[in-house]
């Protein structure tokens, strides 16, 4: 039982770094080369590197971090969360408003 659990959770945190570590490379890739086309417009870029980076941190949190600290301050632990989960629905947000601005003119 207790390798069970051992392989569970190696399985989980070798399936979800390389998603968050590729999210995260995305973000900061967005957010720091002059881009063409799309996502030529400076606030698009921004907010789909933001919303990126914000992704690949709750991904990394909530599938490696939760599982590996378990004791972890839960009140910390969701506010950070929370908090991240804010900055991405908002850069989503404007993400979507300046794509249908752009997508008009």
């Amino acid at each position: 039982m207790y390798s069970r659990r051992w392989m569970s959770l190696a399985l989980v945190m070798a399936s979800a770094l390389p998603w968050s570590l590729s999210l995260g490379v995305l973000g900061v890739w967005l957010i720091a080369e002059p881009h063409a086309g799309v996502l030529g417009h400076r606030v698009l870029a921004t907010s789909a590197g933001a919303a990126a980076l914000c992704g690949a941190q709750i991904v990394f949190l909530m599938c490696i971090a939760d599982r590996v600290f378990p004791r972890a301050h839960r009140v910390i632990s969701r506010t950070i969360q929370s908090m991240l989960g804010v900055i991405f629905l908002g850069s989503t947000g404007v993400l979507a408003v300046v794509s249908v601005m752009q997508w008009g003119a």
